[in-house]
């Protein structure tokens, strides 16, 4: 099952990632040795994820682990003399789960190991209004529906929410019907109050349908688009589309809610997918960049090439779409316009501009969901380290340049789902799905072990280190 190697693989890394003892840990001094040092332990790193006892005594020795690649971590994002000093900055908790449960015909369904969301979204209403979105991939025939929101009963509800199959329970049903919604992997909304959703067709990662985009406005609840990719756009049971962004034309167009481009990385194809809305076209952008990299030692058996896709904000002078592959270090670039130039990639004459797939630089780490701020802030969760850094587009891609604005091992855990939502006041929020990493390799945890928690902070408050709030928080939460 593809998508469960390549939520593992994510996961190994996030519980084993580059185990340091203790001398290695002054290595962080300076970037290039740490660097070195980085991949000097790639064998280490590559024992702990092949064998189960090691990751058993990896998971055992998190602290230690944890403590050691902060060290490096500070080492390689900040080369300046002046060391950075990381305190816990607690993030607001919108939702909770120990028990995710699904409400099906009037009655709950408990979870297990094969209901792993992966992805969400907030919407934001009239008066703070919000509705929370979660996808939660078909992993088996027994996931009663995959996309879902919190019920809104509990919306108000920390602990254990309810669920609620979107738009309904007979989209959803059987899980082979084409017609319907199969696996809903990721999300976008939209300053129209739109929808758009990815389908990846699979179940099992067996492809049952064709992967299709399907748009809902928000205000009716209603399908108003669908469009199943051609089968040139994608590979049957091995493309796994882990980052969507949508864009929209231009304030004063007359069809801007009317249409919109659809950005979606297929990490196991090695490629970007651009579909346009307004013609129902779509595009596939392939590049030796998009490809895992060889610079840095593969994890276990994942193979996972273009990671995440990002966009510079639409008032920008000059745009550009920003992914990486997530075994690398590595941040790339390329002019937005060329993207957008069907033409260009229609022809086969890619290689005319292969020169503007521009490496930004290093960050000296990896790191897993990034998203971009109506600011040109670029957010990214480092890998394991239970941190959040920032750049800003308008500066170089270095150390200097690279802050961690969050720190908290406790709520930012294995991050799949990233994203950045405009509330009622306008203001940018950041908000993030974070899951129990031991989940995705098979393990178990006690029954009232938080799995899932939902994590927010407005964007000004990371920025400037202020405490975290988010307009949500004017609901109250209730205890169950």
């Amino acid at each position: 099952m593809r998508i469960q190697a390549l939520l593992l693989c994510c996961a190994i890394l996030a519980t084993c990632w580059l185990p340091y003892s203790e001398g290695d840990s002054t290595a962080a001094t300076s970037t290039d040795d740490s660097t070195t040092a980085a991949t000097s332990s790639s064998d280490t790193t590559t024992a702990a994820s092949a064998t189960s006892d090691t990751t058993t005594a990896a998971s055992a020795t998190s602290d230690t682990t944890t403590a050691a690649c902060i060290l490096l971590a500070v080492g390689l994002l900040l080369a300046s003399a002046c060391a950075q000093k990381l305190r816990i900055k607690q993030l607001h908790t919108l939702h909770r789960w120990s028990n995710l449960s699904f409400g099906v015909l009037g009655q709950s369904q408990a979870t297990n190991s094969q209901f792993l969301p992966v992805d969400i979204d907030i919407e934001y209403g009239d008066e703070g209004r919000h509705r929370t979105f979660l996808t939660i991939p078909r992993l088996s025939t027994g996931t009663p529906y995959t996309l879902a929101t919190v019920a809104a009963d509990d919306n108000g509800l920390l602990e254990n929410p309810g669920l609620e199959a979107y738009p309904s329970m007979a989209w959803h049903l059987p899980a082979n019907n084409c017609s319907g919604i199969t696996s809903a992997i990721r999300t976008h909304i939209d300053e129209c109050w739109r929808l758009w959703v990815v389908d990846s067709g699979q179940v099992n990662s067996m492809q049952l349908c064709a992967p299709q985009i399907l748009i809902f406005d928000l205000v009716k609840d209603e399908l108003v688009q669908r469009s199943a990719l051609p089968p040139h756009m994608y590979t049957p049971s091995i493309s796994i589309f882990t980052a969507m962004v949508v864009d929209l034309l231009e304030d004063s167009a007359p069809s801007k809610c009317l249409g919109g481009m659809a950005y979606i990385a297929d990490a196991w194809g090695y490629g970007l997918i651009v579909f346009d809305a307004l013609t129902g076209k779509s595009w596939r952008i392939e590049h030796e960049s998009m490809q895992p990299s060889l610079g840095v030692r593969r994890f276990g058996s994942a193979h996972a090439g273009i990671f995440t896709v990002s966009l510079s904000p639409s008032l920008a002078a000059e745009r550009f779409l920003y992914f990486h592959t997530l075994n690398s270090f590595f941040e790339i670039a390329i002019p937005l316009h060329l993207v957008n130039n069907a033409s260009i990639w229609r022809q086969g004459s890619s290689e005319a501009v292969s020169k503007h797939f521009r490496i930004l630089g290093t960050r000296g780490t990896q790191c897993e969901s990034e998203v971009m701020d109506s600011g040109g802030n670029l957010y990214c969760s480092l890998i394991s380290l239970g941190a959040l850094i920032s750049w800003s587009e308008h500066s170089n891609y270095t150390a200097d340049a690279i802050r961690a604005v969050a720190y908290n091992p406790q709520q930012l855990k294995f991050v799949t789902g990233l994203k950045i939502n405009r509330n009622s006041k306008g203001e940018n929020e950041l908000w993030a799905l974070s899951s129990e990493p031991n989940l995705f390799v098979g393990g178990t945890l006690k029954e009232n072990e938080i799995k899932f928690q939902i994590i927010g902070c407005r964007t000004a408050d990371l920025l400037a280190n202020t405490p975290c709030t988010v307009h949500a928080m004017d609901a109250v939460h209730t205890q169950s």
